[in-house]
């Protein structure tokens, strides 16, 4: 059986930069999304803030453009769309929880498909474990 997670875009964007915090983790947790023992649902926004800070990170356009291909190529990542009823729900979280908006429409997500999150940022782990299950990084690659 196939586990489904909803990447927040911190854990990708470690997983593509040695100088990030947690890369070799991320990028193990990435590699078996890559491989298929894992799915991946995620937001259309999580690729915009990826590429975004690859960008401003690097400088590179031509190497943000390599991470938006690449990632548009993993069969096992699904990017979502933000459609009207998607961004209601999202309002709802960001309004009951006081999460970022960007963060609102991730928390969206994993809770559409009841989904694990997945995320480095512990501000939102921390408000969005009232609307769904959230994993810690580390017990994430022990599964």
């Amino acid at each position: 059986m196939v586990t489904y997670l909803t990447l927040d875009s911190s854990v990708i964007v470690a997983a593509l930069r040695e100088q990030e915090e947690k890369h070799e983790i991320c990028k193990c947790l990435l590699e078996r999304v890559k491989n298929g023992e894992f799915v991946a649902l995620e937001p259309c926004t999580v690729l915009v803030e990826v590429v975004a800070a690859i960008k401003r990170r690097t400088g590179s356009e031509h190497l943000a453009e390599r991470v938006k291909s690449g990632l548009e190529n993993i069969d096992s990542i699904n990017f979502l769309d933000l459609i009207s009823i998607r961004a209601d729900d999202a309002a709802n979280i960001a309004k009951e929880t006081g999460v970022r908006g960007m963060d609102a429409i991730v928390i969206q997500i994993a809770k559409e498909f009841d989904s694990l999150l997945v995320s480095l940022d512990v501000e939102m782990i921390e408000r969005s474990k009232s609307v769904v299950t959230t994993v810690n990084i580390e017990d994430v690659v022990k599964l």
